[in-house]
């Protein structure tokens, strides 16, 4: 008997081990895309190149805005804008702490100070209120950094009509926004300038990659320099006759990398629409009382990243979706209580309330109605 007990413990142990669980992110791997990597080998030219070129063209005709430039990453791509935008050392950049560090550390290392402004705790955008109340305390603010969080455009009339009002500029970082639309205009074509990310858990990735959008072609033009030590990559002449006439960087994308991005730019309007379709359900069927959803803006479009939710009680939330096989994490923190970052600390009502409250589900391409109806129903119960 004692042994017979033994093999039930151990299979009920097993049964443990094998419940599913369902992931947080999880990468879509386009059908045949290993070949087209093997093919860029053995053509050897693995560097920034043709089918680079054709990826940018590709995703500047998606988007709908021609001044595209291509980097390495996202963060590149918000140094590359910062650069753009006049900053310099000494002076003063908005942004927002409710983001990942990548947003605020180009900020840091041009050698300018960050001014935080609060967000609005129903949706965790930046708050055109506050902004406005800190470029008429800091007159040294050259651009504002907004991030469209989860997914859900932030406020960008109200952000441009401030930044002309004092004339600075404004920055999206839309790493979270791709196929999010504003006022039926896809995210990318609003702003001074726009950045993109391709990073391994966005809705498009690259392994790792990001692009900038300009309004205008000579930010553009400047941007491609930039990107590329300050060479012009398409010169016509020699290449040890070109001038450089600005010191850029080493920011560009590679033949590999643009290769799986133009795969991944077949699927993307399918992988968003399983985005918002699985958000739908959400906000359908989640109906307990502990749990606040963010506000949608009637007015946008969300790509519906990542799935929000507000609970007094997160930690107990979290401990409750893992014991059912869900992943849950809050995913970025506020970037204001980082050391590297305590110089420019200052109270801020809305993150204090938004961010400890703050716990992101599943809402990808890859739920089955079997994995929503769970996820639903543990919520629902908990």
């Amino acid at each position: 008997m004692e042994g017979r007990q033994g093999l039930n413990d151990k299979s009920k142990s097993d049964q443990k081990i094998m419940i599913k669980t369902i992931p947080l992110f999880k990468v879509h791997h386009p059908k045949g895309i290993g070949k087209k990597i093997e093919d860029i080998f053995q053509k050897g030219i693995i560097t920034e190149g043709e089918i680079s070129d054709k990826f940018e063209q590709s995703f500047a005709k998606y988007i709908g805005n021609p001044y595209c430039t291509l980097t390495n990453s996202c963060t590149s791509a918000i140094t590359l804008a910062l650069r753009l935008a006049g900053v310099k050392a000494g002076d003063d950049v908005i942004s927002t702490p409710m983001t990942c560090m990548a947003t605020n550390e180009p900020i840091d290392t041009a050698g300018a100070r960050i001014v935080w402004a609060d967000v609005d705790p129903t949706t965790g955008n930046i708050d055109p209120r506050d902004v406005e109340k800190k470029l008429l305390l800091h007159p040294k603010v050259k651009a504002i950094i907004a991030v469209h969080w989860a997914g859900q455009p932030f406020d960008i009339k109200a952000i441009n009509k401030i930044a002309r009002k004092y004339k600075v500029k404004v920055i999206e970082d839309a790493a979270h926004a791709l196929d999010s639309t504003y006022k039926n205009k896809k995210i990318g074509c609003h702003s001074d300038f726009v950045c993109f990310s391709f990073q391994a858990i966005k809705h498009l990735t690259t392994g790792d990659g990001g692009a900038l959008f300009c309004k205008k072609k000579s930010d553009d033009s400047r941007a491609k320099l930039l990107k590329w030590f300050g060479l012009n990559r398409k010169f016509k002449g020699s290449k040890w006759k070109q001038d450089i006439k600005e010191s850029g960087y080493k920011f560009h994308m590679n033949n590999i990398t643009a290769t799986i991005g133009l795969e991944q730019l077949k699927y993307i309007e399918s992988l968003t629409d399983a985005h918002r379709n699985n958000a739908s359900y959400y906000d359908k069927h989640l109906n307990t009382p502990k749990i606040k959803k963010l506000k949608r803006d009637p007015n946008s479009s969300s790509s519906c990243w990542i799935y929000s939710l507000l609970c007094e009680d997160r930690d107990a939330l979290q401990k409750h979706l893992q014991q059912n096989g869900i992943q849950s994490d809050a995913v970025h923190v506020r970037n204001d209580e980082y050391s590297v970052f305590k110089d420019y600390r200052l109270p801020l009502e809305g993150i204090s309330y938004f961010n400890p409250r703050l716990l992101n589900i599943p809402v990808g391409w890859w739920l089955s109605k079997k994995d929503l109806n769970h996820i639903t129903k543990t919520i629902n119960i908990w």
